[in-house]
């Protein structure tokens, strides 16, 4: 999950990790070798600023703008869905009525497995990092972020409930295949499925974020010595951050 990008010089070099947004055990399988790598850096990216992050409501970036979640449905087919989300996600979908079926999905994704740990990994290392001093930055700014997010296709998002109520059990062994891929440092297998689950999507959400992550990557890592975290599944692939890199100039390697 970690890997050295360099022009000329090995040892003048910049590293790159794969990182969950999880605070499962499977999802701190490889935070001891990060925390290395961070404290030999000078500049700590993460995939967003997360001081910027923290000082915006996410919810408000994802009301809808008419009407309420519960409207998309029928009566009797929506409070079918209020039991299953308390129930298998301990999620009250009447609080979040006025909410995008984007941000429920993303509750619901937050919900399905188990916390080993009190923050999910990204942010354990941005943490880590300011206790370090470190420069810190991200490579996708907060309003970038919410407009890709936002340019989800409303019917794909409400597909992504409908699907995620109608087979809990589902859901829950997709996403702990998810979480043993990443321990067992399985990048390839991560993305062929991250990709295969973004349908029409994976080029939104992934290939185009990857374009965009990458060149924001090149443009920090020539002020200093750097530390990148992003997503795991946007380094590997034809299109992902490491082939970019190399598209670059830059040679790449993996560090065990």
């Amino acid at each position: 999950m970690l890997w050295k990008f360099y022009k000329n010089d090995p040892d003048v070099c910049h590293y790159v990790f794969g990182t969950m947004h999880l605070a499962t055990e499977a999802a701190y399988a490889h935070v001891d070798i990060a925390k290395k790598y961070i404290q030999l850096s000078s500049i700590y990216a993460a995939e967003l600023d997360l001081n910027e992050q923290a000082k915006h409501n996410m919810e408000q970036y994802f009301l809808l703008e008419s009407g309420t979640f519960s409207d998309f449905f029928t009566f009797k087919r929506f409070q079918k869905y209020v039991k299953v989300a308390k129930k298998a996600f301990d999620i009250d979908l009447m609080q979040y009525n006025h909410c995008t079926p984007f941000f429920i999905n993303t509750l619901i994704a937050e919900k399905n497995l188990e916390k080993t740990y009190a923050e999910a990994l990204d942010h354990y290392l941005w943490n880590f990092a300011i206790a370090e001093g470190k420069d810190l930055r991200g490579v996708e700014s907060f309003d970038d972020q919410v407009r890709i997010l936002k340019s989800i296709p409303l019917d794909t998002q409400l597909k992504t409930f409908k699907d995620s109520m109608s087979n809990v059990a589902s859901l829950r062994k997709k996403l702990e295949n998810l979480n043993e891929m990443y321990k067992n440092g399985d990048m390839k297998q991560l993305y062929l499925s991250t990709k295969k689950s973004m349908g029409k999507l994976r080029k939104l959400m992934i290939y185009d974020r990857n374009m965009m992550m990458t060149n924001r990557m090149i443009v920090i890592g020539q002020e200093k010595p750097s530390f990148f975290a992003v997503g795991a599944a946007h380094l590997p692939g034809p299109k992902g951050i490491l082939t970019l890199l190399k598209k670059q100039g830059f040679k790449i390697a993996p560090v065990k």
